[in-house]
């Protein structure tokens, strides 16, 4: 038995319908979201795709709230969407919930493989379905970062996404077949010249750039709410500890045989990119003076070193979501 089917079985139904070789449901704005009103023994969706928090008995989301009451939103991707937990009461919204002293339930605001302006798009699409907001935590930062070595033509003016080749292929082959339509017929050019992939100190400029610009929305929207907001750096393994648990590296060394993410991301995974990269944001948010944790030395601080917290390289386990909420409740 591989180590991802004896230690992660819920990893199963994330990749049924939440990967890329999953269900991707296209949408217009956001370019993709999860499948609604999905249902499962592992995560569940409401009719919009947001996933539920499970918390003291009860069950919300964005669209299906009981009662009209205030509420804190925990923002951002899939791990605030809570890709590795067996069920959605270990969430970190969930979580969340269940630890705080204060009454108001914590949304789940995330979306699988957003970046920046995916995350803000949907909380402004999604506002009207929200009530009183008292508080807003970003946890990002990760896949603006992943996604700052495309070429700049990918990029453009808001940052890549994730499966934006499949978009451009697409778009590429539509705008073939309008010309096959018509009269006039644009010459076949030749394909560009290959892009020099960006020095890690260039990309950790344009992510944290990417990053601030999106921030300052937030801003706008938590002060026009009234509503308190706080940037999380989100944790890579790499950025909490060098070396993971026991359940942790079996798992990481099977990955990297299926798929190999430190293959693609391994420069990031070190603990310099995450102090140069965390740097780089906290100087942004003091000049828009919003809060900012970076989780990952937090974590390391209090994490004991044969605790099993990942699943993956950038997701929790259950007492892994259970101990970063408890943790994250302490430093906003």
């Amino acid at each position: 038995m591989s180590a991802r089917s004896e230690l992660t079985p819920q990893m199963r139904d994330y990749e049924a319908k939440f990967t890329d070789a999953g269900e991707v449901r296209w949408l217009p704005y956001l370019m993709y979201f999860h499948p609604a009103g999905h249902r499962s023994a592992t995560v569940n969706t409401d009719a919009s795709g947001f996933r539920y928090s499970e918390a003291h008995g009860r069950r919300f989301s964005v669209a299906d709230r009981p009662g009209a009451g205030p509420v804190r939103l925990l923002a951002g991707s899939s791990t605030v969407f809570g890709i590795g937990a067996s069920a959605d009461s270990w969430t970190l919204s969930s979580r969340m919930t269940e630890h705080d002293q204060r009454p108001e339930p914590w949304l789940n605001v995330g979306g699988r493989s957003f970046n920046s302006t995916q995350e803000l798009t949907l909380f402004t699409l999604y506002r009207h379905l929200m009530p009183e907001v008292s508080e807003i935590v970003l946890l990002s930062g990760f896949n603006n970062l992943g996604l700052a070595r495309l070429p700049a033509s990918v990029r453009g003016e808001h940052g890549a996404f994730f499966n934006c080749n499949q978009f451009f292929e697409a778009m590429g082959a539509g705008a073939q077949q309008n010309q096959g339509r018509s009269r006039l017929r644009r010459p076949r050019q030749q394909p560009p010249a290959p892009e020099p992939v960006p020095s890690m100190a260039e990309q950790i400029a344009y992510a944290a750039d990417l990053t601030l610009r999106h921030l300052d929305g937030w801003r706008a929207l938590a002060r026009d709410l009234d509503a308190k907001l706080t940037f999380v750096l989100q944790p890579l393994s790499g950025w909490v500890r060098e070396v993971g648990s026991p359940e942790e590296e079996r798992l990481f060394a099977e990955l990297d045989e299926l798929g190999s993410f430190s293959e693609v991301y391994g420069d990031i995974l070190q603990q310099q990119v995450c102090r140069d990269y965390a740097d780089a944001i906290e100087a942004g948010t003091r000049k828009l003076d919003v809060g900012f944790v970076n989780l990952g030395p937090l974590l390391a601080d209090a994490i004991s070193e044969d605790q099993w917290l990942f699943v993956d390289r950038i997701h929790f386990t259950d007492s892994g979501h259970d101990f970063v909420a408890r943790q994250l409740l302490g430093a906003i």
